[in-house]
């Protein structure tokens, strides 16, 4: 190989830094993904307490002044731990990517 494509391929590999020495774009998107996931995991878990409540006096309407329960559909209970339980699995992943204590080998 020649020595051009050798010097080539070296700046290609390099990552391209900006103000400070830091890749500003690396930042932005950490900090995007951040952000959607985090309302993605607050949306779901909403979404599975919001399922859960079905039925309660707290529900409005009827049974709010009337103080008594209804029962909740099947689907919605089964939908509403399973929105909880993503949400608490996905708290738990990110707890587990942030402590290096946990992938030590």
């Amino acid at each position: 190989m020649s020595t051009s494509l050798l010097a080539a391929a070296a700046a290609a590999s390099t990552p391209a830094t900006g103000f400070l020495g830091v890749n500003w774009s690396s930042i932005a998107e950490v900090c995007i993904v951040t952000l959607v996931a985090t309302v993605v995991i607050v949306t779901v878990f909403s979404v599975g307490l919001r399922l859960l409540s079905i039925g309660s006096p707290d529900d409005g309407g009827e049974t709010a002044t009337a103080g008594t329960l209804s029962s909740r559909p099947v689907g919605a209970t089964l939908l509403g731990y399973l929105c909880v339980g993503v949400g608490g699995a996905a708290v738990l992943y990110g707890i587990y990517l942030v402590v290096p204590l946990f992938h030590q080998h």
